[in-house]
């Protein structure tokens, strides 16, 4: 009986995840992302006309004596 239960949830659940995906990949919704319209950017241009951009900066914390150098 135990098996039988479990077999039936599992099918359900199959069902309901194929049913679900064929809505998804049939529906014809105006809710998806639109490309959009007029100029795009162009990534090149904003790396060119970048200025006034923060420096990273790096801080050595290596220790440096006679000891360690060979």
């Amino acid at each position: 009986m135990r098996k039988i239960g479990l077999f039936a949830v599992a099918a359900a659940l199959t069902l309901v995840s194929v049913g679900g995906w064929m809505e998804w990949v049939t529906s014809d919704s105006q809710a998806r992302v639109a490309t959009p319209a007029g100029d795009s950017v162009d990534p090149t241009q904003l790396t060119m006309n970048a200025k006034d951009l923060p420096v990273a900066k790096f801080v050595d914390y290596t220790v440096h004596s006679p000891e360690h150098e060979q």
